[in-house]
């Protein structure tokens, strides 16, 4: 197993969270240290690290457990690129629910959106994860942007790592 070289703060306010799971069934293969934070819908997602802006997609608002909403186009979900070559996906989240640009540098804590239910979910929640791409030398960055690109891609090596939060941060470790 891996663990992230960063270390991360969470990416929702605590007062908000509900439950925190890694659901062995969808997160599989190499999304299984994916986290889903249970919030409510409109909850603000923030920044887990400083780091700059590279994708963003928010213009979906559709979602559902519909084999349908697999389809990356229901998909909202932002990714920032952090240093040590890792790079954080917050997804699911709400119809226009970001106001931030491809280019934008964040700090840790910034809001970058707000949490929703867009995509394949069953319920509204907070899609993390901490991934790396392990089989190209270019970064996520300079990818061809004429395809849309997803964590589990496996044809770049996309892989996420387990997270390393700050002490204290998660008093449960939902990630074996």
């Amino acid at each position: 197993m891996e663990l992230s070289k960063n270390t991360y703060s969470l990416p929702i306010k605590e007062k908000d969270l509900k439950a925190i799971t890694s659901d062995p069934l969808t997160h599989v293969g190499t999304d299984r240290f994916a986290i889903d934070f249970v919030v409510s819908e409109g909850s603000v997602v923030k920044a887990a690290m400083s780091g700059k802006i590279i994708y963003v997609k928010v213009d979906s608002n559709s979602g559902g457990d519909e084999i349908k909403y697999e389809n990356f186009e229901f998909y909202n979900h932002i990714v920032v690129k952090h240093e040590n070559g890792e790079y954080t996906e917050y997804g699911h989240l709400k119809f226009n629910g970001s106001n931030k640009k491809v280019g934008d540098q964040v700090k840790e804590g910034d809001i970058i959106a707000y949490s929703g239910n867009t995509g394949f979910s069953e319920k509204p929640h907070l899609h993390f994860s901490v991934f790396v791409l392990k089989n190209v030398d270019l970064d996520f960055e300079k990818l061809p942007l004429e395809k849309d690109y997803f964590i589990n891609d496996t044809d770049f090596g996309f892989e996420t790592v387990k997270p390393n939060f700050k002490q204290g941060q998660i008093h449960t470790n939902p990630v074996q």
